[in-house]
C-alpha cells in the first residue's frame, strides 16, 4: 500500500488558541520500505500516526489530504474508517500496558480483531491468536495471562501480534522497542524486516537512532510539526541539518565515543490563534514545558529552528524555508544544511629553517567540536593560530564565513577578531598580572567593540563571569590573577574569550595544566557553553583520550602534516594510520617503548614522517608526498600507503596504487 500525505496541518483547539502539532507535512510511504520518523518529544510524531489511523479527537482542526492508495481517509465517516483499521492500517501504540484491558487475558485481546472484523468464532480466533503470539516469542502459557502478569517486553510483543493478526498493508509503530532489551529488540527487528519484505509499508516512530539506521530505509526528521530533513536512514549520523546533528549528539549509541551533548535552548510547542485575526496581529505563541503562555512569539516567516540553531543568518528570518534536495537527501535550510564556517586551503608556515606546518587543508563546520591531536611539536598550535588569525601563513587561503580572511584582516581586523575567541595555552601566562579580573575580561570589549558604554561593558563582564561560574560581585572583579587558583584563572581566560560573543572558539590545550578533577569540571562547563552559545570549537590537545570524549571530528597531526582526519568514533574505533593507532595504544599504556617511542628523524624530504617507527613500512613510503586516501565516503581520510583498514585476502594491506584503482 502506498500512503501519500499532502500539505497536512493539524491543530488542537483550546479556547481561543490551538496547539499546532503538524504544519504542512508532505510525506509518502512506499510498499516494501520502512520510513523512520524521528524528533524530540512534542514534535508531532504521534499526531501524524493517529491521523493515519483516523483517530483524531473532536477538538482537532485538520487540513490537507491523506491517501491510502486511492482512498482519501480524512473526511470518511467513523464506520468507513473503522473498516480500514487492523485490516488495512494497524498501529502498535506507545505505553504498551496502558493499551490493554487489565481484566481480559492477552490472547483474548489479540483475537479481538479476528472476531470483530472477520466474524471468526472465539475459540478459533483464540487459537489463531496464540499461534501468532508464538511466532513473536510468547508461549501459550504467557498468552493466557493477564497484562499485569507480563513484563513490558512481553506486552510489547503481544501488541505487535495484535497489529499483525489481520496482515495489514500499513503498520505504524510508535516507540515499539522502548521497553525491550537488546536481544528482544533484535528479534523484533527481524520480524519487521520480514513484514516489509512482503511489500508492506511501515512507519517507525522512534527515539532509537541506531534502530532507525539499521531497520529503516528512509528517515524523516520532525521539529515543531515541520519536516526538517529527509534522508536515507543509513546516513542519519551523516546528517546535514543542525537539528538532526544535535539529535545524533544526544544519542548514546554503541559507536559513540563523545560524551552526550544536547540542543541549545528548551523544547518548545507552538500555539496559534484559533480564529482569523487582522494581518498585523497574526502570530504564533511560544510555550515551554513549564508554562502555558509566554510573551515571545514565533514569527510567521523564517525557520522554526533558528532560535536554537548554530548557524543563523539574516535570511533565516525571511519567507518559507525551502526544502532543498540533493540526490534523495532533502533539508529545510536556507543555507542548504550545515554550513562551512572556516576553510583553510594549503596553509603552511615555517620559522627560518624549521617547517612547522606543511601545506594543510582544514574545514570547520558550524556548531562542531574539532579536535587537533598529536605529539608536542607536530604543528597543532601553529595550525590553530593560523585559523584564529593570530599567525599569518606563508601560503594558502583562509575563508571565514564565506569571506577571505586575509582581506578581512586588512580591511577591518576588529570585526573579524570579535567573531573569534582564543583560549591560550598556560593560563597563568595568558593574562596580565597587572590587570584586575574586570580589566582582563573587559579588554577585548574595549578593543574590538568600541562605542560600548561603561555600564554595558560592566554588564557583559558580569554575564561572562556567570557563564563560567565565577562570581560577578564587585569584590571579585577587583582581584588580581595571583590571588586566584589555577582553575579559576583558566575560567577567567575562558570568560575573556567568550565575552564578545564569538562564532569560533580556539582552545589550545586549555586544561593541560589542571588536575583531573578540575579538568573534568572545566571541560564539562566548556562543552555546555559550546552547546548553549552555538559555538564552533577548534580544540587542541596532545591527549587522544580527551579528544574522543569531546570531539565530533578528530584530526591527527605528525611533524607538520595532517595524517588522518575523520569522525571521532571512526578515528578511535577504526584508526587508519599506524601513528593514530600508536597514539591510542599510548593513551591506554600499551605502546612498545623500544619502537613506538623512538624520536623522529624526519627531514621533510620523504613521504611519511612516521616511517622510522612504523612496522608496516613499504618502499613507497620513502617516495613522493602522498595524497590522502578516502576510507569512508570522504568522511575519513588517511595519508598512508598502507592503511590499517584496507586488507587483502592474505591479510596484508594493499598499496596506495591498488587502493586508488579500487
Amino acid at each position: 500500500m502506498r500512503v501519500d500525505i499532502k500539505n497536512l496541518t493539524v491543530g488542537y483547539r483550546n479556547g481561543n488558541h490551538q496547539l499546532l502539532a503538524l504544519d504542512r507535512i508532505d510525506l509518502s510511504l512506499w510498499p516494501g520500505r520502512i520510513t523512520a520518523l524521528i524528533g524530540e518529544s512534542g514534535s508531532g510524531k504521534t499526531t501524524l500516526a493517529k491521523a493515519l489511523m483516523g483517530m483524531m479527537p473532536e477538538n482537532v482542526d485538520l487540513k490537507g489530504d491523506i491517501y491510502l492508495d486511492e482512498i482519501k481517509i480524512n473526511g470518511l465517516d467513523e464506520t468507513s474508517i473503522n473498516d480500514l483499521r487492523w485490516s488495512k492500517v494497524a498501529m502498535v501504540f506507545q505505553n504498551g500496558a496502558a493499551n490493554l484491558n487489565p481484566v481480559y487475558r492477552v490472547s483474548d485481546q489479540v483475537a479481538e480483531p479476528l472476531i470483530q472484523r472477520l466474524g471468526m468464532a472465539r475459540v478459533l480466533a483464540r487459537k489463531k491468536a496464540q499461534m501468532q503470539m508464538r511466532k513473536i516469542g510468547l508461549t501459550p502459557a504467557q498468552a493466557d495471562r493477564f497484562p499485569h502478569e507480563l513484563s513490558g517486553g512481553q506486552i510489547q510483543r503481544a501488541l505487535l501480534a495484535m497489529s499483525l493478526i489481520l496482515d495489514p498493508d500499513l503498520l505504524i509503530l510508535d516507540e515499539p522497542t522502548a521497553a525491550l532489551d537488546a536481544m528482544t529488540k533484535n528479534f523484533m527487528t527481524g520480524i519487521l524486516k520480514n513484514f516489509a519484505g512482503r511489500q508492506k509499508s511501515i512507519l517507525l516512530i522512534t527515539h532509537d537512532l541506531d534502530l532507525a539506521r539499521s531497520l529503516a530505509d528512509d528517515a524523516a526528521v520532525l521539529y515543531l510539526g515541520q519536516i526538517m530533513e529527509y534522508l536515507p536512514a543509513e546516513k542519519i549520523f551523516e546528517s546535514r541539518h543542525p537539528y538532526t546533528l544535535a539529535l545524533t549528539r544526544s544519542f548514546p549509541g554503541m559507536d559513540a565515543v563523545r560524551d552526550l551533548g544536547g540542543i541549545r535552548g528548551d523544547a518548545l510547542y507552538r500555539v496559534v490563534h484559533a480564529y482569523p485575526r487582522e494581518e498585523k496581529n497574526v502570530h504564533d505563541h511560544v510555550i515551554t514545558l513549564k508554562s502555558t503562555h509566554e510573551s515571545g512569539h514565533v514569527p510567521q516567516d523564517g525557520c522554526l529552528f533558528r532560535p536554537r540553531c548554530t548557524q543563523t543568518v539574516k535570511d533565516c528570518c525571511k519567507g518559507n524555508m525551502p526544502f532543498i534536495e540533493n540526490n534523495g537527501h532533502r533539508v529545510r535550510c536556507i543555507r542548504g544544511g550545515i554550513a562551512e564556517l572556516l576553510h583553510l586551503q594549503t596553509a603552511a608556515k615555517s620559522y627560518k629553517q624549521v617547517q612547522a606546518l606543511y601545506p594543510t587543508d582544514l574545514t570547520l563546520w558550524s556548531g562542531e567540536v574539532f579536535c587537533l591531536v598529536g605529539e608536542t611539536g607536530s604543528g597543532k598550535t601553529t595550525l590553530a593560530m593560523i585559523a584564529a588569525g593570530v599567525i599569518i601563513p606563508d601560503q594558502g587561503r583562509r575563508i571565514f564565513d564565506n569571506r577571505d580572511m586575509d582581506a578581512w584582516i586588512k580591511q577591518d581586523y576588529h570585526s573579524l577578531a570579535s567573531r573569534i575567541g582564543v583560549i591560550y595555552q598556560n593560563p597563568a601566562e595568558a593574562v596580565s598580572h597587572r590587570f584586575t579580573v574586570f580589566d582582563i575580561i573587559a579588554e577585548p570589549l574595549r578593543i574590538q567593540k568600541k562605542g560600548l558604554s561603561k555600564k554595558e561593558i560592566h554588564k557583559l563582564v558580569q554575564a561572562a563571569l556567570t557563564d563560567v561560574r565565577l562570581s560577578p560581585r564587585s569584590e571579585f572583579l577587583r582581584r588580581y590573577p595571583h590571588e586566584l587558583n589555577l582553575g579559576a584563572v583558566q575560567r577567567l581566560c575562558m570568560a575573556r574569550a567568550l565575552v564578545h560573543g564569538p562564532s569560533l572558539l580556539i582552545a589550545d590545550e586549555p586544561t593541560s595544566a589542571l588536575d583531573p578533577s578540575v579538568q573534568a569540571k572545566v571541560l564539562k562547563m566548556l562543552l555546555n557553553l559550546q552547546i548553549e552559545k552555538g559555538l564552533t570549537m577548534l580544540f587542541v590537545t596532545h591527549d587522544i583520550g580527551l579528544a574522543r570524549k569531546i570531539g565530533d571530528r578528530i584530526g591527527v597531526m605528525l611533524n607538520g602534516r595532517m595524517v588522518e582526519i575523520g569522525p571521532a568514533a571512526k578515528i578511535v574505533n577504526q584508526p587508519g594510520h599506524p601513528y593514530t593507532a600508536m597514539l591510542i595504544r599510548s593513551a591506554a599504556g600499551r605502546a612498545e617503548p623500544a619502537t613506538e617511542n623512538t624520536p623522529l628523524t624526519y627531514d621533510g624530504k620523504t613521504s611519511c614522517p612516521y616511517q622510522d617507527r612504523c612496522d608496516r613500512m613499504v618502499s613507497e613510503c620513502r617516495s613522493d608526498i602522498l595524497e590522502a586516501v578516502n576510507l569512508d565516503s570522504g568522511r575519513h581520510l588517511v595519508r598512508c600507503r598502507n592503511p590499517l583498514r584496507i586488507k587483502t585476502k592474505d591479510n596484508h594491506s594493499r598499496s596506495i596504487s591498488n587502493v586508488a584503482a579500487s
